[in-house]
């Protein structure tokens, strides 16, 4: 009796003990070796993080350890560079025991990043990935959208909505990088300057519904009639008809605010109100420097800085070298410049599209002819494999798959190119060159140019292949002599509107319709779902909208891109964007990794 009571009460005194030290860590095993990463059944369910440290065992014994890199809810990832471990077989299953410490933030650091073209940082001219990372550092939007995809406050405190007219409540201690106090002038000088742009993109692409765009965009008119400022700190905007995604489209790159001034060219470095403030720009480096007085939270570094770079190639050396922190990817060509190093790496899914368009201008693409013989030539699972080492996604249908839209629409294409051939053969009034453009605003579309060129080239065509900045395209080149222009089209904001709206209607050919496609049908689609609020119909209207474009195709989507992003073990913070990029707002360093 004496012996069970005192087990007992070691057991009592030991228990906590023990439940501390199983909080402390998890363990697991592997499950799978695979290039140079080892795979282990514990994820964010059981409390692992990117970050936690953890052991190899292996009969109970300590044989290595490691980082993990990637997470995701049941599953985990880390690199190990040791190539003997990889390659041998184990009798028993390889353990791992995985501390679930979380590291602590150190406060300051200069974080390094590539860019590899001149960047335009005007909120009328974004649209690369580049130049959303940069500029979403410095500038800041009525509102802008969490993490979830919810509409949330940024300049704007608070909002009303009364039919047509949006009323937003600005932040009175908001102030610009100069020390100038943020006013309702302000906001409505920034969507002045989106109306007289030349050409809109596909995020300012709003700004043609907000009431007196065309009396200022067309004639000499210098205040917008949809906008009223009844004090410094109010402002309403109506637009002409209902527009359920205008609050999205004021979160995206196009609705950030610019300081209200006589000329904008007098301003040395963009100004805007955001969490960094440029303290040197120039070609090959844009410095920038915290905004300790951040009316949010101020950053946790000092300063972040964008290196130039000719090539992908130039960068990954210095990332290796440690000059870099983070570097993104969007090949696996890309990927494998990395041979070594102390590093992470995750894969994100974007919402962009590699597209390739027709310009139904042309007689012999009146009837689609032409855009629907070569949905037979090109092999999408080859580019894929082949020239983006499976850094991408075959599409299905033409809406980007992570809109969620969960599109039904099969096309009856398969890959047949002596089909494609005889098609092409009897299309009338095909001129003996075709001229292929690509952008280039994107280094990866010259080999996948490459390849469509070369599959043409086999069906008997004569192609001529070209480079232009589809910002530019009107001034570089013949827009009438352009047969197909191959380009990635980024979505500014997530929302169905801001694929089809921007790429298929009327009203934007020649801008961001590159293809001057029109569908009498597809624009009243397009017009009436823009001014209906309940979403499953919404849904319905787009995918009608889809078919409609299938079955009258002027594009064809080859893939959706993967980006990868390599970085520092102890760099944490960041965030992937839908469009395409990392955004680098909350980004630090950790202590403890």
């Amino acid at each position: 009796m004496r012996r069970l009571l005192l087990l007992l009460i070691i057991y009592c005194l030991s228990s906590p003990i023990l439940l501390a030290d199983t909080n402390d860590y998890v363990l697991g095993e592997i499950i799978l070796k695979k290039n140079k990463c080892v795979y282990i059944d514990k994820g964010q369910s059981d409390g692992v993080e990117i970050g936690h440290k953890f052991d190899i065992l292996y009969v109970g014994q300590k044989y290595g350890s490691g980082i993990i890199s990637w997470v995701s809810n049941d599953i985990c990832c880390a690199r190990i560079d040791s190539m003997s471990f990889i390659r041998y077989s184990y009798v028993d299953p390889l353990e791992v025991k995985i501390y679930l410490v979380k590291p602590s933030i150190h406060k300051g650091g200069v974080l390094h990043v590539p860019f590899y073209q001149k960047l335009n940082l005007q909120p009328s001219q974004i649209i690369t990935p580049d130049e959303q990372a940069a500029a979403c550092l410095i500038y800041d939007g009525l509102v802008r959208l969490d993490s979830k995809g919810k509409i949330v406050p940024g300049l704007a405190h608070s909002w009303e909505i009364h039919g047509n007219t949006y009323t937003f409540y600005l932040n009175p201690d908001v102030k610009f990088h100069s020390g100038k106090p943020l006013d309702a002038m302000d906001v409505a000088y920034s969507l002045m300057r989106l109306a007289k742009a030349d050409k809109v993109t596909p995020a300012s692409s709003f700004i043609l519904e907000v009431d007196g765009y065309k009396q200022v965009h067309f004639g000499n008119k210098n205040e917008l009639l949809g906008v009223f400022i009844p004090n410094r700190h109010t402002i309403a905007i109506t637009t002409n008809d209902a527009f359920v995604q205008f609050l999205k489209y004021l979160s995206g790159p196009a609705g950030y605010i610019i300081p209200n001034i006589d000329n904008p060219q007098n301003l040395p470095l963009p100004i805007g109100t955001g969490p960094y403030m440029i303290a040197s720009l120039n070609d090959k480096t844009i410095k920038l420097a915290a905004n300790k007085n951040y009316f949010e939270s101020p950053p946790v570094l000092d300063s972040i800085i964008f290196c130039r770079y000719k090539n992908r190639e130039e960068a990954a050396l210095d990332f290796e070298l440690g000059k870099l922190d983070i570097i993104f990817f969007d090949s696996q060509e890309n990927r494998d410049l990395l041979t070594s190093g102390d590093y992470s790496a995750r894969r994100y899914y974007t919402n962009s599209s590699v597209i390739l368009g027709f310009n139904c201008k042309h007689s012999y693409q009146k009837n689609f002819e032409l855009s629907k013989a070569l949905q037979y030539l090109f092999d999408r699972e080859s580019i894929i494999r082949v020239l983006l080492g499976n850094s991408a996604q075959k599409p299905n249908g033409i809406i980007p798959p992570t809109l969620n839209l969960e599109s039904s629409n099969q096309t009856e294409y398969y890959f047949s190119p002596s089909d494609a051939k005889l098609m092409i053969e009897a299309i009338d009034n095909l001129p003996n060159k075709l001229n292929l453009v690509y952008d280039s605003l994107d280094p990866v579309l010259s080999s996948v140019a490459d390849y469509i060129a070369a599959q043409l080239r086999h069906t008997g065509l004569k192609i001529a292949v070209r480079k232009a900045d589809s910002r530019d395209l009107e001034r570089s080149v013949a827009l009438s002599t352009m047969d197909m222009f191959l380009f990635r089209y980024y979505l500014p904001v997530s929302d169905p509107d801001a694929f089809f709206y921007p790429l298929f209607s009327e009203r934007l050919n020649g801008q961001t319709n590159y293809f001057n496609y029109e569908n009498a049908q597809l624009q009243r689609y397009l017009d009436g779902v823009r001014q209906i609020d309940d979403a499953y119909t919404r849904d319905e209207i787009y995918l009608e909208s889809e078919q409609l474009i299938i079955n009258q195709p002027p594009l064809i989507i080859l893939y959706n891109p993967i980006m990868t992003a390599a970085f520092r073990r102890d760099l944490a913070g960041f965030e992937p964007d839908f469009r395409g990029f990392v955004n680098i707002r909350n980004a630090h360093f950790q202590s403890g990794k």
